[in-house]
């Protein structure tokens, strides 16, 4: 059972998809959530406190696992597969998320752009964390003979970034597969051509 701030959050997600964030007031949150203000106002000052709580809950909260963890002595650092993998399954699960909210997943990306100013430095420092796992997984690969010299780290790390974005963009404007479809499909393939390179 969610509890009453979550139930908020979503409610105000499901606004700001269909009116978009300017178009949705204060009032129509209120009403929405089915609570009195008072209430309303207990878990959120204003829009913009509920606007920044929606973009965390349905948005960042998705990508704090592409940040670098702190190694511990003896611990085996995740592998490329391992690291792409939690990267696709938080793009999947973000979508799941959205789609408990609107069958329309295209939805996601309308969003994603309206709130870009807000949240890039984010996002970007997200990517920059996630290229920087990739790419050093890659380096300790070459390092150990199991990945070709000849392929760059970072162009790697672009490529499965691209991949991630891009197959999941592709499967929400065909809808014809879920993503975790799309995912399990095209990404282990292309990972799979990395290593065939490696032994050649």
């Amino acid at each position: 059972m969610k509890d009453t701030k979550s139930s908020i959050i979503e409610c105000a997600f499901r606004l700001f998809l269909e009116h978009g964030y300017e178009n949705t007031s204060l009032s129509n949150l209120v009403k929405a959530s089915g609570l009195s203000k008072g209430a309303f106002y207990h878990h959120f000052k204003d829009k913009e406190a509920l606007h920044d709580a929606t973009i965390h809950y349905f948005f960042i909260r998705f990508f704090t696992s592409a940040e670098p963890e702190e190694v511990e002595p003896l611990k085996i650092e995740p592998g490329l597969e391992e690291i792409v993998g939690e990267l696709y399954s938080g793009y999947s699960h973000l979508i799941a998320e959205i789609a408990t909210i609107t069958p329309d997943l295209s939805a996601y990306y309308r969003f994603l752009f309206s709130i870009l100013p807000k949240i890039k430095p984010v996002i970007a420092q997200q990517i920059a964390a996630a290229r920087l796992r990739i790419a050093s997984s890659v380096r300790r690969d070459q390092d150990q003979g199991r990945f070709s010299l000849s392929l760059s780290p970072d162009v790697v790390a672009d490529q499965c970034l691209a991949l991630i974005e891009g197959a999941g963009l592709l499967c929400v404007l065909e809808g014809k597969e879920s993503i975790d479809t799309v995912f399990r499909r095209t990404i282990p393939t292309y990972l799979k051509s990395l290593r065939a390179i490696a032994v050649n």
